[in-house]
């Protein structure tokens, strides 16, 4: 299937559009979430501790989920976030580096 590359990134990617419209399609609407707040600057995951990384095979974007700082859990806790991988890449490690 191809090496997959993942990054920190530090804008939402133009392909994201398309990983929406799959994710909606399988009725998951969070990163439709993640993209509003991300342009109202509600969240961009750049908080001391957070992150928003991406995964990409093939130069094309498989995969994108955020870290951040859990407010309600003891220091040096965090959450996993608007965490999707296309319907083509889960069970084929695209987490896995």
């Amino acid at each position: 299937m191809g090496q997959i590359d993942i990054q920190l990134i530090t804008h939402l990617p133009p392909q994201i559009q398309v990983l929406e419209k799959e994710a909606v399609e399988e009725g998951f609407k969070f990163l439709t979430r993640l993209i509003t707040e991300w342009d109202s600057g509600i969240n961009r995951f750049n908080a001391p501790g957070e992150c928003l990384m991406a995964a990409y095979r093939n130069q094309q974007l498989i995969a994108i989920g955020g870290l951040s700082v859990d407010p309600y859990a003891e220091k040096n806790m965090a959450r996993l976030r608007r965490v999707y991988v296309s319907a083509s890449s889960r069970r084929h490690h695209a987490g896995q580096t």
